[in-house]
């Protein structure tokens, strides 16, 4: 049963759902007939930016990087090694090969290309975001992009000197100060100073999600991403003080973000529900903590660890966390199969995959766990088939299998196409 339910959403209207829609097609479209042109314009209408220029030159970025401590680059740095290794290791599984069949006389195989071109959105909002720069350049590089394009939005102080750092050691190639609408539009199109990109990749609010929907089909995108999510599964293990911070470690994300705490113990609930006001107001976030707390936040309390489990499938979350007993956790972990990334013990919390752990944190919203994972450096590659037929036996036999089954379909064209195939062995048995 719920002891503290989400609040019912407030129903977006179809006259909402159809301005934000129109808005976004008007400002694509605006871009793609007027480039440059628009992108300034829409910049200095949405920023209040004056930009003409929208690329960083290298000694505009070095200038913006120069008064950085060393201790930041150093963890930036560290940072960018461990995510590395992590998406060097998820390389590692994909592999060009080659198979024999008809006793050698076909040959099937796969290769692992690139993508050319990648653009990487690092939004700016109410926080700079390190970490959405890092988590979708590195794994474009370690995967073999030639060309990185990251964009965020400008103005006063942007790009953070921290972020920028992190876009140029991660492998940027170009970065722009460019946002929102007009940096999917950019990327997604080109203009007279942008080469467009094969794919675009990064999370954003709900102008940029609807743009990177639009472009869909001109361009790949990686996932349409919502607020964050964190779900916790414990038990009567687990520790009251760690269980609420984790969720609001989310929860100060956004006032939309969702936090949620899935337990089979009543005691548990309850202290989360007598203790959260308080631990709320011991963070500087408070404001937006109070918000999203009281209008995403939500308990549910279970029988079963059984059923906790199977609740926890059901919401399907960016985020789990498992506040478990050592028996619960390998329980959990065998019957847990719909989360973005799952975080194995109290000690793993959230905040370390969010920043620095080395497993990416680009992860599937709104129940979309259910049918993927993930960004990692799959995202960048095209595995890629060929084959080729090199003995007569098994050319005459795939030639006329596929005559047979085309005829079956009723595609002449196929058909005679597998039987042009068969003329050699024909002009043999006759001869």
């Amino acid at each position: 049963m719920s002891i503290k339910a989400i609040k019912a959403e407030t129903e977006v209207t179809e006259e909402d759902s159809n301005e934000l829609k129109a808005t976004v097609q008007s400002v694509i479209q605006s871009i793609r007939n007027e480039g440059d042109k628009a992108v300034s314009e829409f910049t200095k209408k949405f920023d209040g930016i004056d930009l003409k220029k929208f690329l960083l030159s290298d000694s505009e970025i070095e200038k913006k990087i120069s008064n950085l401590e060393p201790s930041t680059k150093e963890l930036i740095d560290t940072n960018i090694s461990r995510i590395r290794k992590f998406a060097e290791f998820q390389m590692g599984m994909y592999k060009e090969m080659q198979l024999e069949v008809d006793g050698g006389g076909t040959v099937l195989g796969q290769r692992i290309i690139p993508i050319k071109a990648v653009g990487v959105y690092v939004p700016a909002g109410r926080f700079p975001l390190l970490s959405s720069a890092l988590m979708g350049i590195i794994p474009a590089k370690v995967a073999g992009v030639k060309r990185i394009v990251a964009m965020t939005p400008p103005g006063k102080g942007r790009p953070d000197p921290a972020v920028l750092y992190g876009m140029l050691k991660a492998g940027a190639d170009e970065i722009y100060t460019i946002g929102g609408i007009q940096a999917i539009a950019a990327m997604a199109y080109g203009t007279e100073s942008i080469r467009p990109v094969d794919k675009i990749i990064g999370p954003g609010n709900k102008f940029v999600n609807e743009a990177k929907r639009q472009v869909f089909g001109r361009v790949g995108i990686d996932l349409l991403a919502g607020p964050s999510e964190v779900l916790i599964l414990a038990d009567e293990s687990a520790c009251t003080e760690k269980v609420v911070y984790d969720l609001l470690a989310q929860a100060e994300h956004d006032t939309a973000a969702r936090s949620c705490l899935i337990t089979n113990s009543r005691s548990l609930a309850n202290d989360v529900i007598d203790k959260m006001e308080y631990y709320i107001s011991t963070l500087e976030t408070k404001e937006i903590l109070k918000e999203s707390w009281a209008n995403k936040g939500s308990i549910l309390l279970c029988d079963t660890i059984n059923e906790a489990i199977e609740a926890a499938n059901d919401y399907a979350p960016e985020h789990l966390e498992l506040h478990l007993s050592p028996e619960n956790k390998e329980l959990a972990f065998s019957k847990l199969y719909n989360f973005g990334s799952l975080f194995m013990n109290e000690d793993t919390p959230v905040v370390f995959s969010d920043k620095l752990i080395g497993t990416n944190h680009t992860l599937p919203t709104n129940r979309a766990a259910r049918y993927t994972g993930g960004l990692s450096v799959g995202a960048f590659i095209k595995i890629l088939t060929y084959q080729e037929v090199i003995k007569k036996e098994s050319l005459y036999n795939l030639a006329d299998r596929a005559q047979r089954q085309s005829k079956l379909e009723g595609l002449a064209g196929h058909a005679k196409s597998a039987e042009l195939r068969t003329k050699i062995r024909d002009q043999e048995i006759i001869v």
